[in-house]
């Protein structure tokens, strides 16, 4: 990654004029990437003083938070896809399901600073506001979709929360490989999404509401464990399946029963049809595989404080976004990798991600600035996060949620 981020080509296809980084100053482009890598969570200054203070700068020269904030507009937000892309391709990610590998999608609102005109704008590159009798407030909707066996982010996108998800994830789908399978919550379905799915020739799983469909009531009262259904768009469905130039055409759905431990029954949607090659029973296992993506947004919101964005501007909440999806992937290939060296089985043990995000801010600066070091920085940052393995407990009973829990909102420190 380092010498990507080195590179002429990449820094000239991710700076914003001809001109930009081409001094010798102290926020270069690789300093620039690395400082948003290490997480903005408190005020500006102070980030960045634990930052410098592990490279070597010339006699006199000293970080500056005012600095830094004018270099980072030179800095285009795409330049931490690209990064996340090749980290991912060097990557071999094995089947986990009857030959597939699992794919969760889901999404996520964000809220934003409203404290730039940019920010609220509708439109462009801005996300709107909402106003209410105790202010304005603003939001983003942000979707993914997630590795089920790793807790990789393989994609994320950031749109105004007006955009919905199922849209979002719709221009998502190239995205995903033949063998991927794409497990969807019960937010998702639609008949046109299905249709799309197919003609994308992409292997699905989707949770369904109980009523989604006179045909889905059918079947729940049927007490089956699975069948295969034809689901016919009606005219209302018309003006979707155009939009995204579908054959308005019938197509088949396999439904299949999955028993909850309060006896409710949940169905699943699949174009997996066949119940000899995939057995009813296995469904439970494989719907349970898409929490990994609710645990991964989770390490985003709550660990790495992603609603605390140092920057107000459109272009810096999207600097931000994709610098924690990527500092995600970072400390969880780490801990991927430290399971594989001590040969632990994922499944029995789990790194904290925690400690492996923390271990990772401590170490990048120094491994962006020198890549030499890695031959000392990475058995470091190995028995850091080796220290702190837990054996997991699947049995292990799990606190009740509170009734009329809200929401926590942290408030921002000002950057």
């Amino acid at each position: 990654m380092r010498s990507l981020i080195s590179s002429m080509d990449f820094i000239s296809r991710h700076r914003q004029a001809a001109s930009d980084f081409t001094r010798r100053a102290i926020f270069t482009f690789e300093r620039v990437v690395g400082v948003l890598l290490t997480n903005l969570m408190r005020s500006l200054q102070v980030e960045l003083d634990p930052f410098f203070s592990r490279l070597s700068l010339p006699s006199g020269r000293s970080s500056n938070d005012d600095a830094f904030r004018m270099a980072r507009k030179k800095l285009r937000w795409q330049a931490f896809v690209e990064l996340n892309q090749a980290v991912l391709e060097d990557l071999n990610f094995a089947p986990d399901w009857h030959g597939f590998r699992v794919v969760a999608g889901d999404g996520t609102t964000l809220y934003l600073p409203t404290t730039h005109p940019d920010t609220l704008r509708e439109g462009g590159e801005g996300f709107g506001c909402c106003h209410t009798d105790t202010g304005i407030y603003s939001l983003a909707r942000a979707s993914a979709l997630c590795e089920a066996s790793t807790g990789l982010i393989l994609r994320a996108d950031l749109a105004p929360d007006s955009k919905d998800e199922r849209s979002m994830l719709a221009a998502q789908l190239d995205h995903l490989q033949p063998d991927d399978l794409l497990v969807l919550d019960r937010g998702y379905p639609a008949t046109w999404l299905f249709a799309l799915l197919y003609a994308k020739q992409r292997h699905f799983c989707i949770r369904l509401k109980l009523d989604f469909s006179n045909q889905v009531k059918a079947f729940v009262a049927s007490g089956a464990s699975s069948a295969v259904i034809e689901v016919s768009p009606d005219s209302s469905q018309r003006k979707d399946f155009a939009a995204h130039d579908l054959p308005f055409q019938p197509f088949k759905l396999r439904l299949v029963r999955v028993p909850l431990k309060s006896g409710q029954p949940e169905v699943l949607a699949t174009s997996l049809q066949d119940p000899a090659q995939w057995p009813a029973d296995g469904f439970a296992e494989l719907y349970h595989k898409r929490w990994r993506i609710e645990e991964a947004f989770r390490n985003l919101k709550c660990r790495l404080k992603l609603e605390q964005f140092g920057g107000e501007t459109p272009q810096a909440i999207r600097q931000e976004f994709h610098a924690a999806i990527l500092l995600h992937n970072l400390a969880t290939i780490a801990t991927q990798d430290v399971l594989v060296e001590q040969g632990r089985e994922a499944e029995f043990y789990a790194p904290n991600l925690t400690h492996a995000v923390h271990a990772v801010r401590l170490y990048l600066p120094r491994l962006l600035d020198d890549p030499a070091l890695i031959e000392e920085i990475g058995p470091a940052l190995f028995d850091s996060i080796a220290r702190q393995i837990v054996r997991r407990r699947p049995d292990k009973p799990t606190s009740p949620r509170k009734s009329g829990r809200k929401k926590p909102r942290h408030h921002r420190a000002y950057k």
